[in-house]
């Protein structure tokens, strides 16, 4: 395999692992990327890792810091208030065109990962789930610009839904909130299913902003 090649495998598979931890809240929201520490443990050199960071923060995942290197991307009280304000106005819309043309099978894979859930404790394993089972009603209807966008939005929020989920009673409250859209699913009433959506995503927002002003 050519050298610039195997590069950019490499590049990929390090940029994959990297977003998989960020996006299951090992790495927390301003922690610093070592790359020598990702190259030793990964086994590969600096190079496929400084082309994967700079792939993540084509994504907006990581933030490349003068003197500092890179960091997991912070966000200021403002910028999280218009992402999830964003997010509650672009998942709500997907979950309301996708409800009517929703299957039995996914309404069974719906249930499944809500029984999954309250059986699981790994705050990585739960956030998977919470993203599949979102995803898995928008795509019952095929609206792939507006999901490609959802997960963009998804993504960037990730690392602070892990914090959502240390605070006493959220994720209770968040399988909770799961539980009335899949029962709007069930009913196929798409209006009930954008605004168990949009209060989700509003909940989470507020618990958010709350746990950053009391720092």
């Amino acid at each position: 395999m050519p050298e610039a090649l195997q590069i950019n495998t490499r590049k990929d598979l390090v940029a994959d692992r990297i977003r998989d931890r960020i996006l299951r809240g090992s790495f927390k929201p301003g922690a610093r990327l070592d790359q020598v520490l990702i190259a030793e443990e990964l086994n590969v050199s600096r190079s496929p890792v400084r082309e994967a960071l700079r792939t993540l923060d084509a994504e907006g995942l990581i933030t490349s810091i003068p003197n500092k290197g890179a960091v997991v991307t912070e966000r200021s009280l403002a910028e999280l208030k218009e992402l999830y304000f964003t997010r509650s106005l672009i998942e709500g819309i997907a979950a309301e065109r996708a409800v009517p043309h929703i299957k039995q099978k996914t309404l069974d894979k719906l249930d499944a990962i809500l029984y999954s859930a309250t059986r699981l404790s790994d705050h990585g394993d739960l956030l998977t789930l919470n993203n599949e089972f979102h995803l898995l009603i928008y795509r019952s209807f095929p609206q792939p610009f507006i999901i490609q966008i959802i997960q963009q939005l998804r993504n960037m929020a990730a690392p602070y839904n892990s914090l959502y989920l240390d605070t006493d009673g959220n994720i209770q409250q968040a399988w909770a909130d799961h539980r009335k859209i899949f029962d709007a699913c069930v009913n196929r009433d798409p209006q009930k299913v954008r605004l168990e959506t949009q209060k989700h995503l509003d909940r989470v927002c507020e618990s958010l902003i709350r746990a950053a002003n009391s720092e």
